[in-house]
């Protein structure tokens, strides 16, 4: 900031433009040098976590069966030191100096999976402190809906927000690349996985969550204003301002210096060109320097967040902005496996998006598209395509012209709805105008709203300004999702009958109440296939894929437990120790009480990494070891 400061003292009123525009392949090698050194942190800190989760599994395997998971406790004893912190499960801690028989095992399990808000109440243990009251229920466990968020966070430092984030059970987290520095926005990911440590030795089990990325527009926009301005900054004519592609300018706005992300067309700018901001705003470059504009406003107006930026028709158009291949690069560089195109665009647009992702290879990353509903028109279906191209959706709502208004929906736009979720592509829904009341949803329209989105998007600034939607979709939603479920046609389209496998398993989970439906397999296309059918149970998905970890959560209730094991003896054994796993960490987290339903999904055939078989299972959390033991795989098979 004090750079551009100090050039504008010493800048004349003349100035040479920058030489022609820098090669495709030295751009790319200058932006991989710079993201190299910011994903040393990220990866620190990633193998600092599945350290951890090796440690806990195998610390939980010793406490339930006696035996280490990987068979080198005693190689590596030391190992265990490092969870012995006051954030580590202290029920098992106790336990491994007291685990020798099969009875102490019973006696684990009980003290595993004791609720202490189950013991009787005690006035002596209080003081009659609460003399004159009685206790009329427990406390519940954590609100399914907190599954449902998915959090945009912000360059503010939040280390303590983002633990209660993830304590309150949220798993899913946006970043919008635009704004901020990637510097800034490279430290709030390693923010984020320090907090999954501090919540998974607080835990005892490990904890993982989904980090997405929104990409800068292609097109030309202003930045946002500092957090000190007003909602708008009125630029009277005369004054000086200097445009600038500094991106620590892109949430500093003011009416001195201006962010616009336009780094490859500033060569192209000649001194007296006029550059448009928004519909009224016209701005006379004075200067050219390489990364900044000095201009004078020659044309008053209201400047304001975000607004379209005119260069003149003589600047090179890119098909690709040099912005967007920064941010693709770094996610690339910092392991994100979701991204989003601001825009859907045209099939050439895309098609020049994944040409450039090929090439700096970043072809695995999943490319999602960001669609404002309300402002598609039309009833041709010309735009069905965008539902079949794109990965997966972030889908907003524009703000209507008179507030309230009611949500109106085209053809178009329902039957992209309609197309993206029977197309099981996840969908993540940004209702803040609803939640403002800017909106109100006709029930024609509630399952475009409270039933086909994955997750629902909330700034992290305005999390605890969400209650009014949180409520009014979680109400919503139980009311219609069991006759959606009846209502949807039966079209097995798999090879296997996964399908009809997933909804039978979503049905049974309603008829017994279940309380969380558990799959044990290899990869996430089982709990893509249930999540689709919208079951009421959270789906805890136990895995041992890595590249699963960055994207699964986004899908509809899903937490991914990670099980990481280096002995795999056996195909039984295999998902023998994931279910148990899987009902330790229930049972350790009180998500799953004492005779409560749970369903257990695996693939009981060995050589398939697809699950094929269900159990209901009624959860005793003294004997689940022994059950599962018997039950998994029974004799006669």
């Amino acid at each position: 900031m004090n750079e551009i400061d100090s050039e504008a003292k010493s800048s004349g009123g003349t100035a040479e433009a920058e030489p022609s525009v820098k090669k495709m392949e030295y751009v790319v090698e200058s932006i991989c040098k710079r993201l190299k050194v910011i994903a040393v942190d990220v990866d620190r800190v990633q193998r600092a976590k599945e350290l951890l989760s090796s440690l806990q599994r195998r610390k939980a395997f010793i406490n339930l069966l006696g035996l280490d998971d990987d068979d080198s406790v005693h190689a590596n004893s030391e190992d265990f030191q490092r969870l012995t912190s006051q954030h580590s499960l202290r029920i098992m801690s106790r336990v491994l100096s007291t685990m020798s028989t099969g009875s102490e095992e019973m006696k684990m399990g009980e003290e595993l999976s004791e609720d202490i808000c189950q013991l009787p109440f005690e006035e002596e243990r209080w003081g009659n402190f609460f003399t004159g009251f009685q206790i009329l229920d427990t406390p519940s466990g954590v609100n399914d809906n907190e599954n449902r968020k998915c959090i945009e966070l912000s360059a503010v430092k939040c280390n303590q927000d983002l633990t209660l984030y993830l304590l309150s059970g949220i798993r899913c987290f946006m970043l919008n690349l635009f704004v901020g520095p990637l510097r800034e926005n490279q430290d709030l990911i390693v923010q984020l996985r320090e907090a999954e440590i501090c919540v998974a030795k607080e835990y005892g089990f490990p904890v993982v969550s989904t980090v997405f990325a929104k990409l800068s527009p292609r097109y030309q926009y202003t930045g946002y204003l500092a957090a000190g301005q007003d909602k708008s900054i009125e630029l009277k004519k005369g004054y000086k301002v200097i445009l600038t592609v500094d991106r620590n300018y892109s949430r500093n706005c003011t009416s001195r210096v201006i962010y616009v992300n336009a780094r490859f067309l500033l060569c192209d700018v000649h001194r007296f060109d006029i550059i448009l901001i928004g519909e009224d705003i016209q701005l006379m470059v004075r200067a050219v320097r390489q990364d900044h504009l000095y201009c004078c406003v020659c044309r008053p107006g209201e400047l304001v967040s975000f607004m379209p930026v005119l260069f003149p028709a003589r600047c090179s158009r890119f098909r690709v902005s040099y912005e967007e291949v920064e941010d693709l690069t770094f996610a690339r560089e910092v392991g994100l496996n979701v991204v989003v195109s601001y825009l859907a665009g045209s099939v050439p647009y895309v098609d020049d998006l994944e040409k450039v992702m090929s090439s700096l290879q970043c072809e695995s990353l999943r490319l999602f598209a960001r669609v404002v509903l309300n402002e598609m028109k039309g009833c041709d279906g010309e735009l069905d395509w965008i539902a079949q191209r794109y990965d997966g959706f972030l889908v907003e709502l524009a703000e209507p012209a008179t507030s309230p208004d009611i949500l109106r929906l085209c053809p178009n736009a329902e039957c992209f709805m309609q197309q993206a979720y029977a197309a099981k592509k996840p969908i993540i829904f940004d209702a803040w105008t609803i939640n403002e009341q800017h909106l109100r949803v006709d029930p024609a329209h509630y399952y475009y709203a409270f039933y086909y989105p994955d997750k629902y998007v909330i700034k992290s600034h305005l999390c605890r300004h969400s209650f009014y939607f949180s409520f009014l979709q979680s109400a919503i939603f139980d009311q219609i999702a069991t006759t959606a479920l009846s209502r949807m046609p039966l079209c097995d389209s798999s090879h296997t009958g996964a399908d009809g496998l997933a909804r039978a398993i979503v049905t049974a989970s309603i008829e017994v109440n279940a309380k969380v439906i558990v799959v044990c397999g290899v990869t996430p296309r089982m709990v893509q296939k249930i999540s689709h059918f919208r079951p009421h149970a959270s789906i805890l998905f136990v895995s041992q894929m890595r590249s699963a970890e960055d994207y699964v959560s986004i899908y509809h209730n899903v937490t991914m437990l990670s099980f990481r094991s280096k002995s795999f003896s056996s195909h039984r054994r295999n998902v023998f120790r994931k279910s148990v796993f899987a009902l330790a960490y229930l049972a350790s987290r009180k998500i799953a009480k004492q005779g409560e339903h749970i369903i257990l999904v695996y693939n009981c055939e060995s050589g398939t990494t697809y699950p094929e078989k269900y159990m209901i299972y009624k959860f005793d959390k003294l004997h689940f070891v022994e059950h599962l033991s018997t039950s998994l795989f029974p004799t006669g098979q």
